[in-house]
């Protein structure tokens, strides 16, 4: 397991190797061969890092593709693009510049972009791969006018090392991908329906922000294939990460939900949708840094900080999900789910674990929609998979706070009824003291309107259940507030969306219908809390049809604005 230094260590020594600003909108400009090793000396040994994805929030996916040498399965592939208006980029190898030119321009001729191709070679070495790219480029301005700086080296063998270097000597963005569409034993397929399930599998329903797909044009026997596949992964993998609003449950064209194609010149040029990966974590004030808050808790001082930093949750007590406390602590520890200094009619509304970009997206999308914003407690074990994601949550307006990095419960109950602890002291430090720097390598630097950090320092633990160990670890990693709340909609269960809404309903208000004045929702971003965005878009329009005045209009607030320091749980609830 990485531990908190080692993993800080590892963030920041990656940042030559995913940055993206403006700078990748500046085209290298080659010198002579003979400058070849100088560039080298000058490159220092980095060897480039081929990209999964471009760090952008841009609600893009990126198209790429290679194999250029068959014109009809070709065809098909830019005739759809043009009838879907999709954009891509086609890399173009030696090869083919020498032999399909006919190919190269029709491509061209329906607007799509170009990139560089590097073949390998047996005995190619730096210099022969810095000359093959220096040729590339020249040819691709001179016959077509494009200018790039992508690379991807398009077949395996040769000296990896070699290449990797080069690319990086010649200022170029190394390129590969999130998901190839293409694999070898598919090669004879005949539908998109015997390639599918084994590319995607179960858990991945989208494709990513940003994310570089990869399909080779003329490797199919089938010379319809290839069209055939592009169009399945956008209807069932891009075009369902929209918010579906219409009376056909489609997108409408004016709902910025809905996720587009991109070339890699494209998202390029889109500076306004940039930003550096790993965050500097240099760069940010003390308070932010990973270590600071710690080891305050002590045994002489933990009841105090646990009745004040502990807003609980009505259905945890001594009987479900508490385990290592004295008798007292229990009684006294916090069950109203309730932020006490919240204005009345206030509520908050809050989301757990980690999704996909369908699922994550359709929420945002509802947030925007009402004008509105939400705590995202964040499963940050495959988060880095899809840091954009992350970053285009905190870009709405949204505050980030942990859910622990392996979403490992502080105590279960066995067979008998007992609560028991799931991991070591040790083991349950590593999963909590991990997470907060992942979430600072992407968001750290992000701020929201009224100038605070998107980043908070909330915790909530998983299924609710805290113990006094994990408590005092929490705290003691800088953790300001372990955070429950007033009720979970147990939204990846739901049976019906009236149900669901229902549930929504119950939380934020009382038997009289009364706003309840600090309730805090609790609901999940998950691919299996699949009704939850379209309930609470159901929940919020109600609300927003309510006058002004009226006892059941709540209004919605951000915990980071209350959950600060010298906020104390054991206050009773502010009423004006």
């Amino acid at each position: 397991m990485m531990g908190l230094q080692k993993l800080s260590s590892y963030l920041r020594k990656g940042a030559a190797a995913v940055f993206f600003s403006t700078a990748l909108l500046a085209y290298p400009t080659y010198c002579a061969a003979t400058d070849f090793e100088q560039l080298r000396v000058q490159n220092a040994g980095h060897l480039a890092d081929a990209k999964r994805y471009l760090p952008t929030t841009e609600k893009a996916v990126i198209l790429t593709f290679g194999g250029l040498s068959k014109k009809a399965p070709l065809q098909n592939i830019l005739s759809y693009m043009a009838q879907e208006h999709l954009r891509g980029t086609f890399f173009v190898t030696e090869r083919e510049l020498q032999r399909n030119g006919d190919n190269l321009q029709l491509i061209k001729a329906y607007g799509q972009d170009f990139a560089m191709g590097l073949t390998p070679t047996k005995t190619g070495t730096f210099a022969d791969y810095c000359a093959q790219i220096q040729r590339l480029d020249k040819a691709l301005q001179e016959r077509y006018g494009t200018k790039s700086k992508f690379v991807r080296i398009m077949t395996s063998g040769g000296d990896r090392a070699a290449m990797e270097e080069a690319v990086s000597a010649m200022g170029c963005t190394l390129v590969g991908q999130g998901l190839n569409v293409v694999q070898s034993k598919h090669k004879n397929a005949q539908t998109p329906q015997e390639v599918m399930p084994q590319i995607f599998g179960k858990w991945t329903t989208s494709l990513n922000m940003g994310e570089i797909v990869y399909m080779r044009t003329d490797f199919y026997t089938s010379d319809v294939l290839a069209a055939e596949m592009l169009k399945e992964i956008k209807q069932k993998k891009i075009d369902n990460i929209g918010y579906k609003t219409d009376d056909k449950g489609e997108p409408k064209k004016c709902n910025d939900s809905v996720y587009h194609t991109a070339s890699l010149a494209d998202v390029a040029g889109n500076s306004d949708f940039h930003y550096s990966y790993p965050v500097n974590q240099d760069d940010l004030p003390i308070e932010m840094q990973p270590e600071y808050g710690n080891n305050w808790v002590t045994d002489e001082n933990f009841s105090s900080a646990f009745y004040s930093r502990y807003i609980g949750a009505p259905e945890v007590s001594a009987n479900d999900r508490m385990l290592g406390f004295s008798r007292e602590e229990m009684t006294r520890a916090d069950k109203t789910g309730l932020v006490k200094t919240a204005p009345p009619q206030t509520v908050f509304l809050t989301f757990d674990d980690w999704g996909n970009d369908d699922s994550i997206n359709k929420i945002l999308y509802v947030l925007r929609k009402h004008n509105v914003h939400g705590t995202f407690f964040i499963i940050t074990r495959n988060m880095l998979n899809n840091p954009n994601l992350l970053r285009a949550i905190a870009a709405d307006g949204n505050e980030i706070g942990s859910h622990t990095n392996n979403h490992v419960a502080m105590t279960v109950q066995d067979k008998r009824g007992r609560q028991i602890p799931v991991e070591s002291e040790e083991e349950y430090r590593e999963d909590v003291t991990s997470s907060y720097p992942k979430l600072l390598s992407v968001v750290g630097d992000m701020r929201l309107a009224n100038g605070r950090p998107a980043l908070t320092r909330l915790l909530r633990p998983p299924t609710l259940a805290v113990s006094r160990m994990g408590v005092k670890t929490i705290l003691n990693a800088g953790f300001t507030y372990i955070v429950n709340g007033s009720g979970s909609t147990e939204d990846y269960g739901a049976v019906s969306m009236q149900s669901l809404v229902g549930i929504m309903n119950h939380i934020v208000h009382d038997e009289k219908g009364n706003v309840r004045q600090g309730a805090i929702l609790i609901m999940h971003m998950s691919s299996t809390a699949q009704r939850t965005p379209e309930a609470l878009d159901i929940l919020l329009t109600a609300n927003d049809k309510l006058p002004a005045g009226h006892p059941g209009k709540f209004q919605v607030g951000l915990l980071g604005d209350y959950l600060i320091d010298g906020y104390d749980q054991r206050q009773p609830l502010k009423k004006e």
